[in-house]
């Protein structure tokens, strides 16, 4: 039981003619009666509240997306047979963010309504909403009843690959096809023969048909498109230089996002896509495969993915994707280049994927860094962030220039163009033909 105001309220009138009684002659028997009618009116309303006066369903999307906001539908019955003031408050999983989930409303006897709040969480996972609670008052308006409904419901929450991610996405695979439309043509190159048409004007003259051309009467040219079945591993670290915050999402959720649009990119150009994720060891690994059953795959096994405090082991991870991979693969490295003596793990670690393999390393560049080395210093505090930003930021331009020295590809962009950059790096390898 709760006590409302109007309670305390009476009862501290009773006291205050308790008080006045030297002052009174009546201030006793009438403090005496309005504590007796204070008690009565209690039990009237302890007996009038029926104790299972609520009934609630609740209605959530089973499957959400990150960063997504999504409706929570509360159906609310009153079972009473009078009209009956509700306090209720859901409790949606602690890592959710939104607007208010209290209500108070009067519901009429045998009535039901529909209520909605909204939610959103920026965290992938397995979650569970838990129960209702409510408080119903007496028609006296002294207590109030409380109850708990049990209501535990799972849901899940994937990665965001709708939204913004989604227009990146399909501007992606729109410049996909243009790409597979027109591809240049090299010495060496294995690009796929498609089609014939009329020579342009922009066209290289070595891709004219002379045959063609002589049947027709005009020049004709080939037209290519790139190749097919060619292999792509997404490797993603998970360990402890994922896990810093950038806005809403940690960086390991922007890597996961953006595999799943590269990957999506890559079955749609007809290549087979593996993925490795890792941290201090080998967490999952799937050899490339065709289809949309591998999206599927990989992001189930990226919906609970958290970064770990782990230090990552790129030696070994690479040393197993060498050893399972005979044919010549990109492998995409998502990962972190924020501390050197890792860094220089990871530099020595690629250096015996090639030249068999084609490696790629992508990064989320600090734009925060790169913001204080370009700030000019006012006082000493500022001085010692410059310099100490400085050297971090000339650390992490070293190991980029050292990996694409010794032919590791290398992508570095803010977190925000992550996911297009990546896409964009593996089109123009294809493209070039380099695998």
């Amino acid at each position: 039981m709760v006590f409302l105001p109007r309670f305390y309220f009476t009862l501290v009138a009773a006291i205050l003619l308790a008080l006045a009684s030297p002052w009174t002659s009546q201030g006793i028997a009438a403090s005496l009666l309005l504590t007796l009618l204070l008690a009565c009116a209690v039990l009237a309303d302890i007996v009038f509240i029926p104790r299972d006066a609520l009934a609630v369903k609740r209605k959530v999307p089973p499957v959400l997306r990150q960063a997504q906001a999504f409706d929570v539908e509360l159906t609310l019955v009153n079972r009473g047979d009078r009209v009956a003031s509700f306090e209720i408050i859901d409790s949606p999983p602690a890592d959710f963010t939104g607007s208010a989930r209290m209500l108070v409303l009067r519901l009429p006897p045998r009535q039901e309504v529909v209520r909605i709040y909204h939610l959103k969480s920026f965290r992938r996972g397995s979650f569970e909403f838990g129960a209702v609670f409510y408080r119903v008052s007496g028609m006296l308006g002294l207590i109030q009843r409380q109850g708990k409904i049990e209501m535990p419901q799972q849901v899940q929450v994937l990665p965001d690959i709708t939204g913004e991610g989604s227009r990146d996405l399909q501007l992606a695979l729109a410049g996909a096809m243009h790409a597979g439309r027109r591809t240049t043509r090299w010495r060496g190159e294995g690009s796929e023969f498609e089609s014939l048409r009329e020579h342009l004007r922009d066209d290289d003259f070595r891709h004219i048909d002379w045959k063609a051309t002589a049947k027709r009467g005009k020049l004709i040219s080939r037209q290519y498109e790139m190749e097919r079945d060619q292999r792509l591993m997404i490797l993603l670290d998970t360990g402890r230089l994922m896990s810093p915050r950038i806005g809403s999402y940690r960086k390991l959720d922007y890597a996961i996002n953006a595999s799943v649009h590269l990957a999506q990119v890559a079955l749609h150009k007809g290549d087979l896509v593996g993925y490795a994720i890792f941290d201090d060891e080998l967490r999952a690994f799937a050899e490339p495969k065709k289809g949309q059953a591998q999206i599927s795959h990989l992001v189930r096994n990226l919906t609970s993915l958290q970064a770990t405090r782990l230090e990552s082991d790129y030696a070994a991870v690479f040393h197993h994707v060498l050893r399972r991979c005979s044919r010549r693969t990109l492998i995409v490295c998502f990962t972190d280049l924020g501390d050197a003596p890792a860094a220089q793990r990871l530099l020595q670690a690629s250096l015996p994927l090639l030249p068999r393999h084609l490696p790629v390393i992508v990064t989320v560049s600090n734009s925060e860094v790169l913001a204080v080395t370009r700030k000019m210093p006012v006082n000493e505090f500022e001085v010692y962030r410059h310099v100490a930003a400085m050297e971090i930021w000339n650390d992490y331009q070293r190991t980029l220039l050292g990996l694409r020295s010794r032919g590791v590809a290398t992508v570095s962009v803010p977190a925000q163009e992550l996911s297009t950059a990546a896409i964009n790096e593996y089109l123009r390898i294809k493209e070039s033909a380099r695998l």
